[in-house]
């Protein structure tokens, strides 16, 4: 029995599909299956998997197209392994990427799932950015969105059945995190171990871009009842806020409405303090709330006027916060005047003015 199943669903990916798969059979670690499920591609996915000899690979196909939840349940009960490694069809896993993940879940047993930095790079393979989320902001973060990049994850594969697999027909990924996070602790390696490819494939990204969206919405207030209690609701525009989607709210143009949205998150972050979880940690989960709110702040600053500034900033801190965020700016700006080798840029939002 090997130590860990790579596991990889595949259709119509002949385009990328060589490149990913050597990334996996060149890797330093040895002990592994590489199990791939084609999904019914019409293309020659099949047989350029079929192509390779190498014995650790094992390709199974469904008989017509099922998505990505199915094929990846079907996979789960189809690995030998403890481990289970995803892996997409059209990214390069780094070298060492399976033994440095090995590695940390055998050091630490009460770990269900362990993720990594990416560099994310298009669809003719240029580099966009890199991704990369510190692990002690990780338990916060994924009550209002999916930090954890898919196919940079490996998970026991019985804590993974213990939460049922994956349920979810969209947003999958973040669905399974999440219900991980509430049973198990989690963590994030800090160094980049895969390049992950947006092409015009993508499902979350491009083709069901909206049906995502919605499941994601879904999920997020359903995060927050659990903290908050069953009957807790808020504005779409505050929840899509919390997933750095400013412009709705924005447009509003009200600044008493930015400052409730603060004033609820401030709420949720009481509450998520309050709740008994394996990654609960509080001084963590203080410092991520504080450096979402900043992001939050620093989004909004630019469309108010210095009056509706000053308001927005009284209002949302305390003197001795307030006091913080500005020796944060003040040392944000000095390290600004040595320019970053490849700077991570930030989310476009369209020029607004509030009355």
């Amino acid at each position: 029995m090997p130590a860990v199943t790579v596991l990889m669903p595949v259709y119509n990916a002949h385009k990328f599909l060589r490149a990913a798969l050597e990334s996996i059979l060149q890797q330093t670690f040895h002990d592994f299956e590489c199990l791939i499920i084609d999904d019914g591609s019409t293309d020659d996915s099949v047989a350029i998997v079929q192509s390779y000899q190498d014995p650790r690979i094992r390709l199974y196909q469904n008989e017509q197209n099922v998505g990505i939840s199915a094929t990846l349940n079907k996979g789960i009960g189809l690995a030998t392994a403890p481990y289970i490694a995803r892996m997409d069809a059209d990214d390069v896993s780094h070298l060492e990427r399976l033994q440095k993940q090995v590695d940390y879940l055998r050091m630490n047993p009460d770990c269900a799932l362990v993720s990594a930095a990416v560099k994310v790079m298009d669809e003719s393979g240029a580099f966009m950015r890199v991704d990369d989320f510190k692990s002690e902001y990780f338990y916060y973060n994924l009550t209002f969105i999916c930090w954890i990049y898919h196919p940079t994850v490996m998970y026991r594969k019985d804590a993974v059945q213990a939460v049922n697999r994956y349920t979810a027909l969209y947003a999958e990924d973040f669905e399974l995190f999440w219900q991980l996070s509430r049973r198990y602790r989690i963590h994030h390696l800090p160094e980049v171990l895969l390049e992950y490819r947006v092409t015009s494939q993508s499902l979350h990204q491009v083709l069901k871009k909206g049906e995502y969206a919605r499941a994601q919405q879904e999920q997020i207030l359903r995060n927050l009842q659990y903290y908050a209690g069953p009957e807790y609701t808020v504005p779409l525009t505050f929840i899509e806020c919390f997933q750095h989607n400013f412009t709705p709210l924005l447009q509003e143009q009200s600044t008493r409405r930015l400052i409730d949205c603060l004033k609820e998150l401030d709420f949720l972050t009481h509450k998520i303090l309050a709740k008994e979880n394996p990654n609960r940690h509080s001084p963590s989960i203080q410092k991520a709330a504080m450096y979402k709110k900043r992001y939050l702040i620093d989004s909004f600053l630019p469309y108010l006027s210095w009056p509706q500034k000053v308001y927005l900033l009284l209002s949302a801190f305390s003197l001795k916060d307030l006091v913080k965020y500005f020796l944060v700016k003040a040392m944000e700006a000095q390290r600004k005047e040595t320019p970053e080798p490849e700077p991570v840029p930030v989310p476009f939002i369209p020029e607004l003015l509030f009355n």
